[in-house]
């Protein structure tokens, strides 16, 4: 131990000789390591975490039921919901949960938007939830006859209450029905779902357990293990259960599309805040950005190895004399690991702070939907993963110069020759692989950023068959009870009419799913059209006002569009997309006839051209358009266009909005590209981000190299002199430098671009509209990493022309 705390004293001591070498050393790996933190607390938010509030986290389980498309995660039907609860044997508690959109919810007189969930009985047991004042609800509030109950999320009791604490028994209004409020949940308990935080949970109604309602899937279904059971005993108990039920109900529970014959699955999952498919999309962004972020760490480790070893190669005197006292080897190497873990204990501590402060400034960038999805917090996982990976760092870059000190030279460091020999020649070589592997490495992360810049620049200029620019939107939902359908058609045709009339205002029309955002589906049958047997009929709908392709700018292609004929007593009718009318008619589908899977007959009068409405990576979908007029819906979204910058136009339009029904809550009111900037939040993260790790490899590049170049000049300085002395002119001794760095960087550019000729493969999930072989992206890396290699020579061809011949013909 003595001897560990001399080491200790003796590397403070050593790094305090040298503060500016000690500075680039600690900054290099402080931005190594705090990057990786700060990416490892927005994964470990987004994919790790569990629900804040939730006792015993780890045996909550999600139980999921495959839709006929052989998707495994879908949800259940409320009998086969009560099924699971009287078999299962694995579960302690077990619950359905019915989640709501924001929906409009009346306390006392004022109306505002809430995230409501309907609940089963057992649900606040399965999940381990606390209340902060009166009780959670139990079985007894299912019960038929029972008091309507409620109970209110923290967050609303605080903003609508006051945090009043006799808020029991006050009534809210939810979907026209009175609740009184017997509970506020805890205060870190917002909901199980990440970015979906809940405001109100009231009891589900029951639906009757018959073989029709087995069909009718809308339920999640949330259980607990009970202590000692585990998730594979009870996937085990879920099959048995599910073969039983394809056979006691085979119109509902027999068969998928893939295995028509088989049993509908049951899947039991631990229990995360974002479903599988999205956690899925969400764990390939994180794989990038773990990906980039580690290339930063190792690009770090090479180039405060390689700045180590130049370190020791100087202190080869020093190491001469502590042989020539006697010390042994191991002496020697240990310390120069102490010393390494020395400077990786600094780093890792400059790197939390560093993750500190990125993890709260990066949802700055992001609208605050998203932004309360990036709650990454830096807390003791962070904290011990932030310097477990230092630590780790530390023993593997200070590894390389310990190793060079296996056999020095006693006889030339005690004579001061650091600059020859075998042992420098090889230390030599290793810090060049290492300046290699860095740029090589630089140059795969800039061809990443590149494209993927490219793809979300094209993703935002892209022709998505409708006009995004120039239109402001906010989200309308008429309260439950508040208007009958005669009375919310009304209100709405008022509202787009003085949405009109304002001043730089252009047209207005409504649509109840923005483009991008998750829309309902709907089984047809097209007249004349005989599908597959194994084909799904399910088509997007989107349910709009007569104006709204008017003001989507939305072309029409054939027929018409809604107009003042189609009302509540006429033909039904509906327009569909150009690739709809393609795949089902194959010629005009003006005039055809649709029946949709709730038995409308249905005339198509009108079709638009395609438009990306889902993603923009996938290719166009089929869509039909009901018109509001006989389809009515109480939760709408108003698009209107302006001749210029809707940015000024978007409190006026809310305003006004307002002023039609002051009861009625307008929400959301933004300009339709930062409502697209959120549909493309996790491009822009990964962009964002891939971006700045290429930018923090560039300049660490440029620390290696120089740090070579420099190196090379004070390594090379008597022959410098000898040929400055032979009359060599001032572009030879230039060349002969910069030669040194080029030589590395265009070494490190082939590889890399070998490498990074693979990327768009590797990134075509994230990419919109770029080629496989992206000639710019591959253009830029080397064009980025030569004007690295230019800047980084400044100053070592600065000093090698300053080196004095008469100064150096002496010393030899």
């Amino acid at each position: 131990m003595d001897r560990l705390i001399r080491d200790f004293r003796y590397g403070v001591r050593s790094f305090a000789r040298s503060p500016g070498l000690t500075a680039v050393l600690l900054i290099t790996l402080a931005v190594g390591t705090g990057a990786n933190a700060t990416v490892f607390s927005f994964v470990d938010a987004l994919l790790f975490r569990p629900a804040d509030g939730v006792a015993n986290p780890s045996r909550l389980v999600e139980v999921f039921t495959s839709d006929y498309s052989s998707t495994p995660y879908g949800e259940s039907s409320y009998p086969d919901y009560l099924s699971m609860r009287s078999v299962l044997t694995s579960f302690e508690w077990l619950a359905a949960v019915q989640n709501d959109d924001i929906i409009a919810i009346k306390i006392g007189d004022e109306a505002e938007r809430a995230r409501v969930s309907r609940v089963s009985g057992d649900f606040f047991a399965a999940v381990g939830v606390q209340s902060t004042i009166g009780r959670l609800l139990g079985p007894n509030d299912l019960v038929a006859g029972a008091p309507r109950s409620a109970v209110i999320g923290h967050e609303l009791w605080q903003r609508g209450f006051g945090s009043d604490e006799r808020i029991l028994g006050t009534q809210v209004t939810v979907n026209g029905e009175q609740y009184g409020v017997v509970g506020v949940a805890a205060p870190r308990f917002t909901g199980l779902d990440l970015g979906r935080p809940l405001d109100v949970w009231i009891p589900l109604d029951p639906p009757p357990d018959t073989p029709e309602e087995r069909d009718k899937r809308g339920f999640k279904v949330i259980g607990r293990l009970k202590n000692g059971a585990t998730l594979d005993g009870a996937q085990a108990e879920l099959t048995v259960l599910a073969a039983k039920l394809a056979e006691m109900y085979p119109d509902s529970n027999l068969g998928t599309q893939q295995k028509p014959n088989a049993p509908r699955p049951m899947t039991a999952v631990r229990h995360a805040r974002l479903d599988p498919m999205t956690r899925r999309e969400i764990g390939l962004v994180s794989g990038i950005m773990l990906a980039a972020t580690a290339l930063v760490l190792v690009i770090a480790c090479a180039n405060v190895a390689s700045l180590l070893l130049s370190r020791a190669t100087t202190r080869s005197g020093e190491m001469a004399v502590r042989l020539a006292l006697g010390a042994n080897r191991g002496h020697l190497v240990r310390q120069l690991l102490t010393e390494s873990l020395i400077l990786a204990a600094g780093g890792g501590a400059l790197g939390v702070l560093f993750s500190l402060w990125t993890v709260g400034a990066l949802p700055s960038f992001f609208p605050p939907e998203i932004a309360r999805m990036l709650d990454a917090r830096v807390d003791a996982r962070v904290f011990l993963f932030t310097f477990a990976m230092a630590f780790g760092s530390g023993l593997v870059f200070g590894l390389v110069p310990a190793l060079q000190t296996k056999r020095p030279n006693v006889i030339a460091g005690l004579r001061g020759d650091s600059g020859g020999g075998q042992g420098s020649r090889a230390g030599a070589r290793l810090r060049n692989s290492m300046v290699v592997a860095q740029v090589a490495l630089s140059c795969v992360l800039v061809v990443s950023s590149t494209l993927l810049v490219r793809s979300l620049a094209n993703a935002l200029r892209a022709d998505l068959g409708y006009s995004a620019r120039n239109v402001a939107i906010a989200y309308i939902d008429i309260p439950p009870g508040d208007l009958d359908e005669a009375g919310g058609q009304q209100y709405f045709q008022q509202l787009v009419t003085e949405v009109r009339r304002l001043p730089g205002v252009e047209a207005a029309g409504l649509v109840s799913a923005l483009p991008l955002a998750p829309g309902g589906r709907r089984g047809f049958q097209f007249d004349g059209y005989q599908p597959q047997p194994t084909e799904g009929m399910e088509i997007n709908i989107n349910v709009v006002g007569e104006t709204y392709f008017g003001a989507m700018r939305v072309p029409l292609l054939a027929g018409r569009p809604f107009d003042a004929r189609d009302t509540v007593t006429s033909k039904r009718v509906i327009v569909v997309n150009d690739v709809l009318a393609a795949r089902y008619f194959g010629s005009s589908a003006v005039g055809r006839q649709a029946r949709s899977s709730n038995g409308d007959d249905l005339e198509i009068v009108g079709v638009v051209r395609t438009g990306r409405y889902r993603s923009l990576q996938d290719d166009p979908l089929p869509i039909v358009y009901y018109p509001l007029s006989q389809f009515y819906r109480s939760r709408m979204v108003l698009v209107a266009r302006t001749a210029d910058d809707p940015g000024g136009h978007v409190e006026t339009i809310a305003k006004t909005m307002r002023g039609v029904r002051t009861n009625v809550p307008i929400d959301r009111a933004m300009t339709l590209d930062a409502y697209m900037g959120e549909a493309l939040a996790a491009e822009r993260l990964a962009t964002a981000l891939v971006s700045t790790c290429s930018a923090m490899a560039l300049v660490l590049a440029l620390v290696g190299v120089y740090g070579v170049m420099a190196y090379a000049v004070v390594r090379r300085s008597r022959e410098i002199g000898v040929r400055l002395a032979l009359g060599a002119r001032p572009r030879q001794i230039i060349r002969l430098v910069f030669s040194e760095g080029l030589r590395l960087t265009a070494t490190g550019v082939a590889i890399g671009l070998t490498i990074g000729a693979a990327l768009p493969s590797v990134l075509s999930v994230f990419l919109f509209d770029v080629g496989v072989a992206d000639i710019l992206s591959l253009v830029a890396a080397p064009a980025a990493l030569a004007l690295v290699a230019a800047i980084a020579a400044v100053a070592p061809v600065r000093r090698a022309l300053g080196v004095n011949p008469m100064i150096v013909l002496r010393q030899q």
